[in-house]
């Protein structure tokens, strides 16, 4: 009682000490409230601010970026056009596809030697894309044709050819031949003339109108064949896909190439330069909105990047304040708790006092009644005694009697148990002898029943084999019959397989007869085929316009000698490259050029392989030293992680140090290892970071990131580590990402993130070595 009420006179003092805090903590309590409310306000509209900028700064890029790939779009497709034009324009320049004695010619031309060349056909014309397929099929070889002022000119040119082996070419004279289609262009499929879907300078009509003479287009190949038949094949007609029907009645056709059109050429070229111009005009049009755009888009990102900053600023704000309101709150609670504890403790301990003063009432009256009851039951203790050794006396002579009864029983019971198995075993073995003797009976009966029924079959079986012997022999009176039967077929047989066989002969030679006479006709007919091609190929005439012509030659031989004497001679003549000597120069410049950069490029690379060698030297030299520091400070730092034990690298070659392996021999204490591989998980870890630590010492980084690098450590470990990585701080910051206690305490400031709501995260910050300075703990 005199204890409790000592402290209960400290707990009064205590009480009105702390009061007064507690009301000091409840105000500095409200005016955190306060201000985490504001500091949250401000939050909610940075956050509103920022949401609508990022959503303005979405949609400006979403559509910038639509902009920008149509724009690569439109941009490649205008390259891709301008490409084709160069490709083009560079065929038209160089006159791909023309012969080489036009070309010749028009080389000339515009080197100033040969005049009164004004260029081919398809130079002097154009024609709608649509019928140019037409009118150069029309024109045929002709499109090719040199047009001259004179015949004086074109034989300057014939000569020029002649004297420089530059091949032949046609040109064209100057003459007028018109007609008129008549009553054709109402025909169905008729399109036009062809001279009237040309277009070209005045002063080349007699020429144009001569080459186009009797000339006309339909529409498709069974028109032409129509028009044709009706006006008795007097004109030349063209499709518009380039077949032909000559007069005469002679067709040609097929596909084209897909580079043949001189005219769709030209054509193409002029509307690829008006397509690239507009797409070029739409193009300047788009990077203008780009452009717009983008400053647009740049002034959001800055306002963005602005409200970002100072939303991270408040949400720090909010976070720091509610880390200080957590503070407080928690100093409240405390305080409130302990003053709570010390006013129950007061209530309790005047409860104790007051319990106690009861007790001892009521135990002084208890003692007294106790101490006459004890009296009493002291001599009553004593009468007991006395009866209780003469009962223990008759309970030991009972227990002896009880024990012999126990053992009689159980002799008498085992007996009992005996002859009852006995009796169970003989009615167990008459009741097997009765049912065997039961099924024995059942068996005799079931044999003499076998035995009659076997006796009836017998006598069956017997009268059987009387009606199969009888059968048997009139069966073999039939098979004799039917012997001789086969007998004559087969002689029949024989008979008529002679006649197949003569028959089958003559069919073979008559077979062998038709083959021959149809590959002698397929053979014809080839050679024909050959002999029709050969004739148009060579000399430009169908079957019926040489028929036409009557030529007889009356010596085969001698005229295909004559022929062929002729072809060698033009093959041995060759083709003839005018231009042999400017190409040679060339070739010889760019021969010479790229000797001289291979001479260059040698030196260069001999220069490379001596400094790479000089630099491999160094690196080396540098290497084995750095490599001997490291190794120095793995020992060392090894020693302090596993407190004893011993660790070095060794190079796998050490004379080639910058390609040779590196071995980690490692021995923790108390162990005989010399491989880390058969180290545990978590001494592997911490001798990756002993080595990580001595790499460190080495070159200090100013700052390094460790990604639960102890994860594999147990709480021994980790506290190692965390103190060995608190001494490296001295150069090094760290930034540590971990779950382990031991590493947390040892941090100078904690991070975490937390959601507390669905999709909204927030940063905590803990700066441990400010608390720790502010609590006084070191």
């Amino acid at each position: 009682m005199e204890e409790i009420g000592k402290r209960s006179a400290n707990i009064d003092a205590v009480l009105q000490s702390r009061g007064s805090l507690l009301d000091d903590i409840r105000d500095e309590k409200r005016e955190c409230e306060q201000a985490l409310e504001t500091l949250r306000t401000r939050v909610t509209e940075l956050q509103n601010f920022v949401a609508g900028h990022q959503l303005r700064a979405r949609k400006r890029k979403e559509k910038a970026d639509a902009l920008k790939a149509q724009m690569d779009a439109r941009a490649l497709e205008l390259h891709q056009k301008l490409a084709r034009a160069k490709m083009l324009e560079d065929l038209e320049k160089s006159m791909e596809g023309y012969s080489g004695a036009v070309r010749a010619v028009m080389k000339e031309v515009r080197r100033g030697t040969l005049r009164g060349i004004h260029g081919t056909v398809s130079q002097l014309i154009s024609v709608e894309d649509k019928y140019a397929t037409a009118i150069e099929t029309a024109f045929g070889a002709s499109i090719q044709f040199l047009v001259t002022d004179s015949e004086n000119d074109a034989k300057r040119a014939i000569r020029y050819l002649k004297e420089n082996r530059a091949g032949r070419a046609t040109f064209l004279p100057m003459r007028a031949k018109d007609f008129s289609v008549g009553a054709a262009q109402d025909e169905p499929g008729f399109v036009a003339a062809a001279q009237d879907l040309v277009t070209y300078d005045a002063k080349y009509d007699q020429i144009i109108r001569s080459e186009l003479y009797k000339t006309i287009v339909a529409e498709d190949l069974d028109s032409a064949v129509s028009i044709a038949k009706k006006y008795g094949y007097s004109f030349k007609i063209v499709t518009l896909d380039g077949q032909m029907i000559h007069p005469g009645g002679s067709m040609t056709g097929g596909s084209r190439g897909q580079n043949a059109g001189f005219l769709s050429r030209s054509n193409e070229i002029e509307k690829l330069r008006e397509t690239a111009a507009q797409m070029q005009k739409k193009l300047d049009e788009d990077e203008a909105v780009y452009n717009s755009l983008a400053e647009e888009l740049s002034a959001v990102e800055a306002d963005l990047r602005g409200g970002d900053a100072d939303l991270q600023k408040a949400q720090e704000a909010v976070i720091r304040k509610e880390g200080e309101l957590k503070l407080v709150e928690d100093r409240e609670a405390s305080v409130a708790g302990a003053l709570a504890d010390l006013r129950a403790e007061r209530s309790r301990n005047d409860e104790r006092i007051a319990a106690l003063q009861k007790t001892i009432q009521s135990a002084e009256v208890e003692i007294t009644e106790q101490t006459r009851e004890m009296d009493a039951l002291q001599d009553a203790l004593g009468a007991l005694n006395k009866d209780k050794e003469s009962l223990e006396q008759k309970r030991e002579a009972l227990a002896a009697m009880e024990s012999q009864m126990h053992l009689e029983i159980l002799a008498f019971q085992k007996d009992i148990e005996a002859k009852r198995e006995f009796i169970a075993s003989c009615e167990r073995s008459k009741e097997l002898r009765a049912d065997r003797l039961t099924e024995l009976c059942r068996e005799i009966d079931s044999i003499e029943a076998q035995n009659a029924a076997i006796g009836e079959e017998i006598e069956a079986l017997e009268a059987q084999v009387e009606s199969l012997h009888e059968q048997a022999a009139e069966d073999t009176r039939q098979i004799e019959a039917c012997m001789e039967k086969r007998t004559e077929s087969e002689a029949r047989n024989t008979q008529l397989r002679t006649e197949e066989r003569s028959l089958n002969a003559v069919k073979e030679n008559l077979s062998g007869e038709l083959a021959r006479l149809e590959e002698r006709r397929d053979a014809m007919e080839n050679d024909l085929e050959s002999a029709r091609m050969k004739l148009y190929d060579e000399y430009q005439l169908t079957l019926r316009e040489a028929q036409e012509m009557n030529i007889v030659i009356e010596d085969p031989a001698a005229s295909r000698r004559t022929l062929q004497e002729v072809r060698n001679k033009i093959r041995a003549l060759g083709s003839v490259n005018v231009g042999a000597v400017e190409e040679y120069r060339e070739v010889s410049e760019r021969y010479e050029y790229m000797c001289a950069q291979i001479g260059d490029i040698e030196k260069s690379k001999a220069q490379l392989l001596e400094l790479i060698g000089d630099l491999t030297g160094k690196m080396s030299e540098r290497f084995r030293e750095q490599f001997r520091k490291i190794n120095t400070y793995f020992g060392e730092t090894f020693a302090e992680l596993f407190d004893g034990g011993k660790a070095e690298l060794v190079l796998d070659d050490p004379e080639q140090p910058l390609e040779c392996n590196i071995s980690i021999r490692v021995q923790p204490p108390g162990k005989n290892v010399q491989n880390i591989d058969l180290l545990s998980g978590g001494e592997k870890g911490l001798s990756a970071i002993a080595l990580l630590f001595a790499i460190l010492k080495v070159s200090p980084a100013p700052f390094c990131v460790f990604d639960e690098v102890e994860a594999a450590l147990d709480d021994v470990n980790v506290t190692r580590y965390a103190s060995y990585a608190r001494r490296m701080t001295r150069n090094t910051q760290f930034i540590l990402i971990t779950h382990r206690r031991g590493t947390m305490e040892e941090a100078d400031i904690l991070y975490g993130v937390t959601m507390q709501e669905e999709g909204v995260s927030k940063l905590l910050e803990l700066k441990t070595a400010e608390m720790a300075k502010r609590l006084g703990v070191n």
